[in-house]
């Protein structure tokens, strides 16, 4: 008999714990008390953050699990697809309002870097050079240039259906011999003007860097004061959408090739190893985080996302399913039993 009274009133003070546990947390999660919980919980962590090891939180096969399942794996949902296009399309025309010239977007330091680096690259025109000289493929560019261009300018004097209109045999004879020989001069002329286009686009691969380094500059004078809707009024919205739609679609298999995933997961091992020894607190630093931004960004959202969980009653619902197993726990209540005994 005594022993089933002690167990209800354990039961009910463990209730009663748990109550005012959540009211607690309540109060301590609130908008009013919450700056001060979070710094404190912030520096906590970072305090200790310097003694514990990336690899003592973490191991390279968890990464690589979390790299194959939303690189590899996850698929983007049709509403998410949806949104892309339609932001996509917006902003092609916030961009299209704007008065942003291309130098505001690449300085001139920037500019001086990168042809710097360029110019630094000399064995790319080789390479360049040789795959011009080499490829068939651009032998037959080279021809069709060349065909195309006599066609198109060059006027045709004679015809199959005309040499055949004659009447006289020696009228017939003349004009067959013009017309192969016209033939002959316009497949000799097609052959060396495909050569001199040939020869003059591998030239043009071998330019010394002062005379590459002069023809990029007064590209970029020509084009740095324009203003970047006259580079973007070429395409319209619905070419900016399938874009991202094409880049997407070209993700989605070049993820499923082997080369790819091998390639990813040979970085995430490299990002492991080179961080594995470093504390966390190295690792945000080296992110760049410090304290002040991770109280900042918790502050920055919190107000919001409290005011609808209480809106919503989702809150207290919330603290008791995570604080109520220790209150119904039979440890838990032995230990009140035992002081009630005591």
């Amino acid at each position: 008999m005594t022993e089933q009274k002690n167990s209800s009133k354990t039961t009910a003070l463990a209730q009663a714990l748990l109550l005012e546990q959540v009211e607690f947390f309540k109060k301590q999660l609130s908008i009013e008390n919450s700056p001060i919980y979070f710094q404190q919980f912030i520096q906590l962590f970072m305090q200790h953050a310097d003694e514990i090891k990336l690899h003592e939180v973490v191991d390279l096969e968890q990464l690589q699990a979390v790299v194959k399942r939303y690189a590899f794996e996850m698929q983007l949902g049709a509403g998410l697809l949806e949104f892309i296009g339609e932001i996509a399309q917006r902003i092609y025309l916030a961009a299209m309002k704007s008065p942003i010239q291309l130098q505001d977007l690449v300085s001139d330091h920037q500019f001086e870097m990168w042809l710097s680096k360029f110019l630094e690259m000399e064995h790319i025109p080789h390479y360049v050079n040789q795959f011009l000289r080499t490829s068939p493929s651009v032998q037959q560019l080279c021809q069709y240039i060349a065909t195309s261009t006599l066609e198109q300018k060059l006027p045709k004097f004679l015809t199959t259906s005309r040499v055949d209109d004659y009447h006289f045999e020696w009228q017939h004879k003349l004009k067959k011999f013009s017309f192969l020989q016209q033939q002959r001069l316009e497949h000799k002329l097609e052959t060396w003007i495909a050569g001199f286009i040939h020869e003059q686009l591998t030239e043009l691969s071998l330019l010394s860097s002062e005379d590459l380094e002069s023809l990029v500059r007064h590209v970029w004078e020509d084009i740095r004061y324009k203003k970047m809707y006259e580079f973007m009024k070429q395409l319209t919205p619905l070419d900016v959408e399938e874009f991202f739609v094409l880049i997407y679609e070209y993700w989605k298999e070049l993820r499923q090739s082997q080369f790819m995933q091998d390639l990813i997961l040979y970085g995430v091992e490299v990002f492991y190893d080179f961080y594995k020894d470093q504390s966390l607190f190295e690792v945000l630093s080296e992110i760049g985080l410090t304290e002040n931004d991770l109280q900042t960004e918790a502050l920055r959202f919190y107000p919001k996302v409290m005011d609808a969980f209480n809106e919503h009653g989702i809150l207290e619902p919330l603290l008791q399913a995570l604080l109520a197993p220790f209150y119904q726990s039979p440890k838990t209540l032995d230990m009140i039993e035992k002081h009630f005994n005591e």
